[in-house]
């Protein structure tokens, strides 16, 4: 009797691959280069200057006048980001020969927090959620000096705003935010420039080439919110243009002695067999300066 399909495929066993094959993947270049800055305590306290005293020409004899700087004092606290997962320990020992399950499900924890921060780091508002912070969109929303519109209805993208949007940040800005409707844009803009291909940049924090206006590198976040109203235009984004340092400038904040995400193994969980892990980070985001940041609102070009 030949070898009958059936009965062959009982002695053959699937190929494994080892790992999880990646499926949710986010273009978002900003929390790989953000800085960070311990805190010790649940409130990092810093003091932003309310402006410049200016000296004054005098005549022989004439008093001189006196006057001392003031400072405005900004507190921006450290929030909780944290969750847990629970690894049936049958599972675990029993199911482990080509995936370490609690590596896994670590592993996606991890990549959770992580991707939470990052859109907080965009559409965070402390008002919406007392328990986070606010993100650029709140944070640029509060500073009407540090907004470029690009029309009353919204409008397209041009050069001419981005010049006028890095002119918002005096210091100089790191890198210029966008989504990816708003860098094909920016593309077809070089191209009808006079080029075939958008002159691009190697910049050192990401090791590949990338776009660049007036030397300031653009990365990319499709966090930023595309579906804005404004005025007529019901579908609009903002293109952001930061400064990032722990001096004067964006940059974000942990507490505790460790920079990163802390797994802590909690241990057995009572009604079930099975272990428990919580992944955390207290982190949070603080802005020095109020012209370290800028946005241009009302992008059509989302």
């Amino acid at each position: 009797m030949p070898l009958l399909k059936l009965e062959a495929e009982k002695l053959s066993n699937n190929d494994l691959l080892r790992g999880v094959i990646e499926e949710v993947i986010d273009r978002e270049d900003l929390f790989s280069i953000l800085p960070f800055t311990k805190t010790e305590g649940k409130a990092y306290v810093y003091n932003r200057e309310n402006g410049v005293v200016e000296a004054t020409f005098l005549d022989p004899n004439d008093i001189v006048p006196e006057g001392a700087a003031t400072f405005t004092e900004v507190v921006t606290k450290v929030r909780i980001l944290a969750h847990d997962v629970d690894v049936d320990k049958f599972l675990a020992q029993t199911m482990d020969d080509v995936n370490d399950q609690v590596a896994i499900q670590l592993a996606a924890k991890a990549k959770g927090l992580a991707r939470k921060y990052r859109k907080t780091l965009i559409t965070g508002s402390n008002t919406a959620n007392a328990k986070e912070f606010d993100g650029l969109q709140v944070l640029v929303a509060a500073l009407p000096d540090q907004q470029v519109s690009a029309g009353t209805n919204g409008g397209s993208l041009t050069l001419s705003l981005l010049d006028e949007l890095l002119d918002k940040v005096p210091n100089g800005a790191d890198v210029i935010m966008m989504r990816p409707g708003t860098i094909r844009a920016f593309r077809a803009l070089l191209r009808q420039a006079g080029g075939t291909q958008p002159a691009e940049l190697m910049f050192k924090d990401f090791g590949r080439p990338m776009l660049s206006h007036n030397g300031v590198p653009i990365i990319e976040n499709e966090f930023i919110p595309g579906d804005v109203a404004q005025g007529t235009a019901t579908a609009t984004c903002s293109i952001y243009a930061l400064r990032l340092n722990e001096d004067d400038g964006l940059h974000g904040l942990y507490a505790g002695p460790n920079a990163g995400m802390v797994v802590e193994p909690i241990g057995t969980v009572q009604n079930k067999d099975a272990w428990r892990y919580r992944v955390k980070w207290y982190a949070g985001l603080a802005l020095k300066s109020t012209r370290s940041v800028a946005r241009i609102v009302g992008i059509t070009n989302v």
